[in-house]
């Protein structure tokens, strides 16, 4: 397992992330986590606020992640009858989603090679996005799409209304960057 999942960065951004979006949820709002990893966020939002949720899907091209992502989300998929999470191995550029009633979080845009993904979310729905201001493509970031401004970010997802839009410092001692998040309808 790749513990860089559990970093301060990580969580920092992931807590933002809860946070800001939690009041704007519908109730009992199903939610897809795109990109997922090692679903902490999905861990995070049922531990915070378990009620709210009705069904939360990681998707994760990384057949790796699946197993940890199953794991650190035990206690909320143990039951087939009864899961609230679900992780799924699949190419979110690949993926059809057709339902606009539900909420779309993409907390590592950076990583995906293009925006197909963001193309495919319905238009009308709640989306929540996340970017860095790091722009190099090698080890260890390996940015393909970098947004080195929060402007950048906004204009290359465009959303019809703006329910929250900000920009937190993550700091590491005498180094840091720049995390960005959206949050409205598009």
């Amino acid at each position: 397992m790749n513990f860089d999942s559990f970093s301060h960065g990580q969580i920092d951004s992931k807590l933002w992330l809860c946070n800001e979006l939690e009041p704007l949820l519908p109730k009992q709002a199903h939610v897809y986590i795109l990109g997922g990893w090692h679903n902490i966020l999905g861990f995070m939002l049922l531990t915070r606020r378990p009620d709210s949720y009705a069904h939360i899907t990681s998707i994760d091209i990384d057949p790796a992640a699946k197993p940890y992502a199953d794991k650190i989300n035990d206690c909320w998929c143990y039951d087939p009858l009864t899961a609230r999470v679900s992780n799924i191995t699949a190419d979110v550029d690949t993926c059809t989603f057709d339902n606009n009633n539900a909420v779309y979080i993409n907390s590592s845009s950076e990583h995906f090679a293009t925006a197909q993904w963001f193309n495919n979310i319905p238009r009308g729905s709640l989306v929540c996005l996340q970017s860095i201001s790091i722009t190099e493509p090698g080890a260890p970031w390996h940015i393909t799409m970098p947004n080195a401004t929060m402007e950048q970010f906004v204009e290359r997802y465009r959303l019809d209304n703006y329910l929250y839009r900000g920009t937190k410092r993550i700091q590491y001692n005498n180094w840091g960057y720049d995390r960005y998040m959206i949050i409205g309808h598009k």
